[in-house]
């Protein structure tokens, strides 16, 4: 089984571990690539696509300048640290011992705008670069243009026949995998609230659910789908009647 998720916006590049070797992304040089072109981009840009704050822009654009494919451990951290957002919240990667690291390490892959995807391990260093913004580069229209072909067969050549992928990523994030060109099942996960008595999706409890199950796998050694259904952290329960074959439902 492969668990593949979305990036964070927040990052922190002072959070660091003993438990992991630091790596290089796969996709250095295609990172690299993108790079020279967002390097150019004035924060006027920058604020316009990503939809962000001239305070956020002139943040980023600074990012951009300092941004480099071989940084220093004092520039870089592991991307599993380095992204703070809810998901990584739900995950608390900094308390799991080293079994769990190992075992995400070996399964858990991260989606990048950037970097493409990336493993625990991944030095990576401050940048935004969400995979679904209309960055033209390029003879590129967008960024998944750039990634699928690419993302797709790193993620096929990971995984035996037998195994899936467990989809924890959000929509616009998965939307980078071809599953057309997956020989393996793809499985998404949904996580609800009921209120009133209705499910809902709240994208906050969503997120940090994520995380969780990220974690829960880690700690349980999942290997299976039957071991995934058995996810019960923070109240969630498999809600048998609503999964299908592509989608698992949890409810609370």
């Amino acid at each position: 089984m492969k668990i593949i998720s979305s990036p964070a916006k927040l990052m922190n590049i002072e959070n660091s571990t003993d438990l992991l070797r630091l790596t290089t992304p796969k996709f250095i040089r295609e990172a690299s690539f993108i790079h020279q072109h967002l390097k150019e981009k004035t924060p006027k840009y920058l604020s316009d696509l990503m939809e962000i704050s001239k305070k956020l822009a002139d943040e980023n654009w600074e990012r951009n300048q300092k941004w480099k494919s071989k940084p220093s451990a004092k520039e870089s951290a592991p991307a599993m640290f380095a992204f703070t957002g809810e998901v990584y919240r739900g995950l608390d990667a900094k308390t799991l011992d080293k079994n769990a690291v190992d075992y995400l390490q070996k399964n858990f892959r991260m989606l990048s705008g950037l970097y493409g995807i990336l493993k625990p391990s991944d030095k990576i260093m401050l940048y935004r670069l969400e995979m679904g913004r209309p960055f033209h580069f390029d003879q590129y229209k967008n960024i998944y243009e750039y990634w699928t072909e690419k993302v797709t067969d790193a993620l096929k050549s990971e995984l035996k026949k037998t195994e899936f992928i467990l989809n924890l990523a959000s929509a616009e994030y998965g939307k980078v995998i071809d599953r057309k060109n997956l020989e393996q099942k793809m499985i998404d996960v949904e996580f609800l609230e009921i209120r009133e008595g209705k499910p809902k999706n709240i994208v906050v409890y969503t997120k940090h659910a994520r995380g969780m199950m990220a974690r829960f796998c880690a700690e349980t050694n999942a290997k299976t789908l039957n071991d995934v259904k058995t996810f019960n952290r923070e109240g969630y329960r498999i809600d048998e009647a609503a999964s299908t074959g592509d989608k698992l439902i949890f409810t609370r």
